[in-house]
């Protein structure tokens, strides 16, 4: 769980539906990810959220709020200055103000797959709690790094990148396998030890049992 405390006047904007707690005297809004026109872009062209949840604190003392998300695993804090920060879907937890949401296109081979046309961007100056479902790893990246799309968590805005399917596999998708990000460039790259489609083929064995 993330535990945030805020002080007199603060405010804190969340993903929906991932409030475990909070001190009386919070008040609670709602607001667009982003300006109108990009959060209807995010909203119909991907899996993304085109509500959050805005947490203020009007009061002259400290309080506190607790956050938490679906699927067990690390939450981390992130600090964006200068380059931007590219989200999946459902990745998101909280972010400070300064921070304002854009749109990354991931290409068509993503939206084939079912993952949307484009992606969740960050930009300014603040900070980012994202989760992870299962274990939180970075790796910086030189020139070339591929990730399975299913572990992909968030990579840094300058890097380049082509979503599409393992080459030298025959129908891919039927097979089971997933996208594949191919980066390019300089940047970080941010990755989860598990999958919600793992998740799935897993419990989908259990019932068939």
């Amino acid at each position: 769980m993330l535990s945030i405390t805020l002080q007199p006047g603060e405010r804190i904007t969340t993903a929906v539906g991932n409030l475990v707690s909070m001190d009386a005297g919070i008040v609670v809004s709602q607001q667009m990810a982003g300006d109108l026109i990009i959060a209807l872009l995010r909203w119909c062209l991907g899996p993304n959220p085109f509500w959050m949840s805005v947490y203020h604190n009007p009061t002259e003392e400290p309080l506190t709020i607790i956050l938490s998300k679906s699927l067990p695993g690390d939450i981390v804090r992130l600090d964006i200055t200068k380059s931007a920060l590219c989200l999946q879907p459902n990745v998101l937890l909280a972010h400070t103000g300064g921070i304002r949401l854009g749109i990354q296109w991931l290409g068509w081979s993503s939206w084939f797959a079912g993952e949307g046309l484009v992606g969740l961007k960050l930009y300014g100056r603040g900070r980012v709690f994202i989760g992870s479902y299962g274990r939180f790893a970075q790796y910086q990246v030189y020139q070339r790094f591929i990730v399975e799309q299913r572990h992909l968590l968030a990579y840094s805005s300058k890097l380049r990148i082509k979503v599409d399917f393992p080459k030298g596999l025959v129908g891919s998708k039927l097979s089971g396998e997933g996208l594949v990000s191919q980066f390019l460039g300089g940047g970080i790259v941010y990755l989860q030890s598990h999958s919600r489609s793992g998740l799935t083929r897993y419990l989908l064995t259990k019932f068939r049992s």
